[in-house]
């Protein structure tokens, strides 16, 4: 299948892209400049440069291209500006085609607080990091109503690789400051994925995902925020030693201090699939030594 991918030099978007290749995929990936998409050129991906912000820039490369997926983030004050821009560009660029698919990427800070085991079918509480998602969640779904098969992923707390995801902070602090240093008490559960395990979903949701589903992204663990940092200090050498530290009242710590337990039944159910990495804890060390090599 021709696919188009946002976000291709980003921490998922390059691991996104690399799997939809290796299971033959002609993929055009979406890089903010050459020099940074030169691993995936070397890895036989097609680059185009450009920004979310401006869609005119990439709809000619894109425009013919069956599945558009939709990974990049932009964190910035325009982010949810940026991010419905790229929606609309798709339904654009889709409409008409057959077999088109867009995969939309939210994440589990849209859910919010969990009081117990979410799913699906669990009604959002999104924090204020994740507030506009469920309305873009719902603009993508209904490219529907324009025969596009639309597809919404939200992934966990991704980890591993040489980037490291967000648990690789606890790395960064523990070599900086001799301790990791969590957010707050550090007892909320944090839901995990690991970055290879999710690329391995994404390709599974462009071949066979039903129109309009939606599916988290999360391995099995129930670990505390606590415990990963406890590991991550533990791989670096510091004894497992854990530092609280105060929450600054941004939207990001506060996302980072959500209590959260959810299931991914339903695409292991749906889709087959079973992540290979299910324990940060049991995985640090090679996990903190690939980190490291890049550093």
């Amino acid at each position: 299948m021709k696919v188009f991918l946002t976000g291709g030099s980003g921490y998922i978007g390059s691991a996104v892209a690399l799997a939809l290749k290796k299971a033959g995929h002609d993929v055009l990936a979406l890089v903010r400049s050459e020099a940074k998409g030169e691993p995936l050129k070397q890895a036989g991906v097609k680059l185009v440069t450009g920004d979310l912000g401006n869609p005119a820039g990439y709809a000619g490369a894109a425009w013919g291209r069956a599945a558009f997926v939709h990974v990049a983030q932009e964190w910035s004050a325009q982010g949810p500006e940026f991010d419905r821009k790229t929606i609309a560009s798709a339904r654009d660029l889709l409409r008409g085609q057959v077999g088109a698919t867009f995969i939309y990427t939210s994440g589990c800070w849209v859910q919010g607080l969990t009081n117990d085991v979410a799913d699906e079918s669990t009604p959002l509480k999104p924090v204020r990091a994740a507030s506009w998602r469920p309305a873009h969640e719902q603009a993508a779904l209904e490219m529907a109503k324009d025969g596009i098969r639309s597809v919404v992923v939200r992934p966990g707390i991704v980890y591993g690789g040489q980037r490291g995801g967000i648990p690789a902070m606890f790395f960064g602090t523990a070599l900086k400051h001799g301790a990791a240093q969590t957010v707050g008490p550090g007892e909320n559960h944090w839901p995990l994925v690991h970055i290879d395990d999710l690329a391995e979903l994404y390709v599974r949701l462009v071949e066979r995902a039903p129109a309009g589903s939606v599916y988290y992204a999360v391995d099995a663990s129930r670990l505390t925020q606590r415990e990963i940092a406890e590991a991550a200090s533990r791989a670096a050498g510091k004894d497992g030693k854990v530092q609280p530290q105060k929450p600054d009242g941004t939207p990001y710590h506060e996302a980072l201090m959500l209590d959260q337990q959810i299931s991914s039944e339903k695409a292991r159910n749906d889709l087959d699939w079973r992540p290979r990495h299910e324990s940060f804890v049991e995985e640090a060390d090679p996990l903190f030594t690939l980190w490291h090599s890049a550093r």
